[in-house]
Order: structure tokens, then C-alpha cells, then sequence
């Protein structure tokens, strides 16, 4: 199930798009299946129970994320703030689906 914000919602409404270089390579990204499917077996090569405990990036969004990170010459912190700043860029990578925590009254006394 997909999770998005409000704010990502009403950009979308008002039509904010991936620039041009980066809509070329997602459509031709949504046609690499047999690259996807090796990323995927790498990312589960070596696990005993590859289907426990939490669960990762998958292999689409770890392959945009290298992408991008090499397209945009950004390093893994600047990837991460610049994905979590921009709903083109969670677009992008389809980082939309992560999941925000819940605010309880405890989660918010222990970060303010």
C-alpha cells in the first residue's frame, strides 16, 4: 500500500513533473526487467531467510537510486536528502511507498 503526504498529493495536482533526462531514463528503467531481476537476486544473495525480518528498498528502487545517485553525481547522504526533500524524486525512485511512523503522544515526547 502507498503512502504520500498531502504536499505530494497537491504537487502532483498542480503538475510538478520529472525533468526531461530523468522521465527518459525511468521509462527506460520500467523496461529493464532482467536487470532488476539481477539486482534483485544480488540483494538476497547470501541470506539465510531472505523473507524475514524487515524489509529493504527493492530491487527497482535500489537500481533508480544508483541511477540517479550517479546521474546527479551525488554522494549517499546528499541521495537521501534530495529523495526526501522532492516527491519528483520519490517519483523517481519510488520511494513514495515508505512509510512515516506514527505521532503517539510517547514516539512525540521522545523527539521534541
Amino acid at each position: 500500500m502507498r503512502q504520500i503526504s498531502f504536499a505530494d498529493v497537491e504537487l502532483m495536482r498542480q503538475g510538478v513533473r520529472l525533468e526531461p533526462l530523468l522521465e527518459a531514463i525511468s521509462k527506460f528503467l520500467d523496461r529493464q526487467h532482467a536487470m532488476i531481476e539481477r539486482v534483485r537476486r544480488d540483494l538476497v544473495r547470501g541470506l539465510k531467510k531472505p523473507l524475514q525480518g524487515r524489509r529493504g528498498l527493492t530491487a527497482p528502487q535500489v537500481l533508480r537510486s544508483l541511477v540517479l545517485m550517479r546521474v546527479k553525481n551525488w554522494d549517499y547522504r546528499e541521495l537521501r536528502e534530495r529523495i526526501a526533500d522532492g516527491v519528483t524524486l520519490r517519483q523517481f525512485t519510488d520511494s513514495t511507498a515508505i512509510r512515516c511512523p506514527n505521532m503517539t503522544p510517547s514516539t512525540a515526547a521522545s523527539i521534541g
